[in-house]
């Protein structure tokens, strides 16, 4: 009988050196136990379709399907790559090659590896460890693994001393990017992760990183590392702001950026502390009614689903700190929206360990955890925004906060009088319901009394305010002046005169 006829793939399609086979799961076990990872097959009967789906393993055109009279042989090794590696060059993320439905495969030396990082998932805490590769050409790649994924790199955070020159394959790889910073990650079940494994292209690439100008090994080290945190340089901070007093930032007629110095006084607990929060773009998650109707229920089955303005239907979510304070220094007072990046530079304890903490009771009581940030005293950026100015509104979102001296005392130069500044003070406890100032504390505003915009951002859902147009351009930001009724009386009849003379 003469020899069966084979077709390449690369036959099918030239750029086709792999393709993803399509079993149907009753079918599984009949091929499962041939199919073995690193050998040559002989397949017959089967089907070629397009390579669909939101997430295709494989970013070739093609795949294969497997029937009930497919059949499939061993065949001897034809070609060395029987791995199907395909390694792109780290620049190609840079250049945004890749979009986030792509997979794809990367070869490179670890130069670093975080600890393993908490972070909230849906009813309980899970952890990531970011990986920082580099290849031959000196350019970095990171890499984050989740779940089960960051306990296989412990034995190389363990053997520190011993690590050099650590090779890693991560194939089928899922690519995103953050605030346009390009990072891979572990996706579904199908990737695939070798660590020093004695293989030809690991021992390729070695060879090619040792050839690398200016390689000394013993310099060669894997770092372990805690993730630092970002600190905020002066220049980023004071970029395209103007300083002002407490008590002068409603005098703006334009929108603009704003930084000042002043006091954490209380916390206006009526509000709450926190919210449940979208984990995408961290906006407020509402729980979906079971009405059947949710497309995302049909096809998590019973995953919980929650509804978010931006993300629409979503299935995680975690806490988030939103805190509303009041602060104040010697000209006046206002309201400051604190969201969770802000709150754990105050006290560095995440929502979530709070959350879990104090379960179900977390709406009926205020952490004490959080009465640390009553009396501090720092810098705080935020945007004194059209819609300040038009609703009459004083509540502001902090952008970003400093304790630094350097910076506050280049805000003070030549703008606060030094004899003048900290007359003011807070009281210690920060449970009190009145203000308790010494005789010689000169205090010309309310600071106690939560306004009234506050309450009625909490209300509406969809952050606007039925609170009156109109520009503020008094130093009390609490208590708004209200004409006089025979004033207003005499105004409206003088329209009205005006009018009439105009008939």
């Amino acid at each position: 009988m003469a020899d069966q006829v084979m077709t390449a793939l690369s036959d099918i399609d030239p750029m086709l050196d792999d393709a993803k086979i399509l079993v149907r799961v009753a079918d599984m076990n009949k091929f499962q136990a041939i199919l073995d990872e690193g050998s040559c097959y002989k397949v017959g009967s089967f089907g070629v379709g397009e390579n669909g789906g939101k997430f295709p393993l494989l970013s070739h055109r093609y795949k294969i399907g497997f029937y009930k009279n497919t059949s499939v042989t061993r065949d001897a090794p034809f070609d060395q790559n029987t791995r199907g590696f395909r390694f792109e060059p780290f620049q190609n993320f840079k250049r945004r090659r890749f979009s986030e439905t792509d997979v794809v495969g990367v070869i490179g030396t670890i130069i670093s590896i975080s600890e393993p990082i908490p972070y909230e998932g849906y009813q309980t805490q899970k952890f990531k460890r970011p990986v920082t590769l580099e290849d031959v050409d000196g350019n970095t790649l990171d890499c984050c693994f989740f779940d089960g994924w960051v306990d296989r790199f412990n034995s190389l955070a363990q053997q520190l001393d011993k690590m050099r020159n650590v090779v890693m394959i991560l194939q089928i790889a899922k690519v995103k990017y953050f605030n346009d910073k390009p990072s891979i990650s572990n996706g579904a079940f199908a990737s695939k992760l070798y660590l020093n494994d004695n293989i030809r292209e690991i021992n390729t690439f070695r060879k090619m990183y040792q050839e690398m100008d200016g390689y000394v090994e013993k310099n060669i080290i894997l770092n372990v590392f805690s993730p630092s945190k970002k600190e905020i340089t002066p220049d980023e901070f004071f970029e395209n702001a103007v300083r002002k007093m407490v008590g002068s930032i409603c005098e703006f007629e334009y929108q603009a950026e704003c930084i000042v110095y002043a006091k954490i006084h209380k916390v206006h607990r009526e509000h709450g502390w926190w919210y449940l929060a979208c984990k995408k773009c961290g906006s407020i998650a509402k729980e979906l009614e079971d009405n059947g109707e949710s497309s995302s229920s049909k096809k998590k089955g019973k995953n919980k689903v929650w509804w978010c303005k931006k993300d629409r239907e979503i299935t995680h979510v975690g806490p988030r700190y939103k805190v509303i304070v009041r602060y104040i220094d010697d000209t006046g007072s206002a309201s400051l929206l604190l969201y969770e990046d802000i709150i754990l530079k105050l006290i560095d304890i995440p929502c979530s360990k709070l959350k879990a903490k104090y379960g179900d009771q977390a709406d009926d009581i205020f952490p004490e955890e959080l009465a640390p940030i009553v009396g501090k005293k720092l810098l705080f950026r935020f945007l004194y925004s059209s819609y300040n100015i038009n609703f009459n509104n004083h509540v502001y979102q902090v952008k970003m906060i400093s304790q630094d001296e350097d910076m506050i005392k280049t805000f003070k130069h030549g703008f606060i009088n030094e004899e003048n500044d900290g007359e003011t003070k807070t009281p210690t406890t920060p449970t009190v319901t009145t203000t308790k100032f010494n005789a010689i504390d000169n205090i010309p505003f309310n600071i106690e009394q939560t306004p009234e915009v506050v309450k009625q951002m909490e209300k509406d859902d969809d952050g606007s305010s039925s609170s009156g147009k109109g520009k503020c351009d008094v130093i009390n930001l609490d208590e708004p002046v209200e004409e006089d009724v025979a004033a207003k009386k005499m105004k409206n009849a003088a329209t009205v005169e005006k009018a009439n003379g105009k008939e």
